[in-house]
């Protein structure tokens, strides 16, 4: 990595040499020269460089992650109408086991590429503590409530 870097900032650094020594006149020529040999010299030409380098090292890095993790992951799209998804595990390369809500019912379904087939009717349903996130914040809520009236009648008691 380091040695492309290294040529192609040479090579950024001949173009514009070249550039700046296409000038007609001798004097802009020796101008260009010295410009040209200060630049490669710099140090903050290179280290900026590699920040730059770095920098689009790191984002090509996380879109490479970020579509793996899409490919991944099962999809679950949440809620639909009437069905609701739960939960859903990759069994295989191509098959998983999805819990599925229907009306009040929960079945788990297998899925494999081309067919979908009825796996267990769950008698008692599971419940899904992220989707029930709201009553059991409404539940801790209402606790509080109790808590500080109680001890706001503690406190003037």
């Amino acid at each position: 990595m380091k040695t492309s870097c290294q040529k192609i900032v040479k090579l950024v650094m001949f173009l514009s040499a070249l550039l700046l020594s296409s000038m007609s006149f001798a004097e802009k020529q020796d101008t260009a020269n010295e410009v040209v040999s200060n630049v490669i010299a710099s140090p903050s030409l290179n280290s900026s460089l590699w920040q730059m380098a770095l920098g689009l090292s790191l984002v090509l890095g996380l879109i490479f992650l970020l579509t793996w993790l899409m490919k991944k992951v099962t999809g679950i799209q949440g809620t639909r109408g009437h069905i609701k998804i739960i939960s859903a595990i990759n069994i295989g390369a191509k098959e998983r086991a999805v819990l599925v809500e229907v009306c009040g019912e929960q079945l788990l379904l297998g899925v494999a590429s081309g067919s979908v087939s009825l796996l267990h009717k769950l008698e008692k349903p599971i419940i899904d503590p992220a989707t029930d996130f709201a009553t059991n914040l409404q539940k801790a809520t209402s606790k509080l409530k109790v808590k500080t009236a109680q001890q706001s009648k503690s406190s003037a008691d």
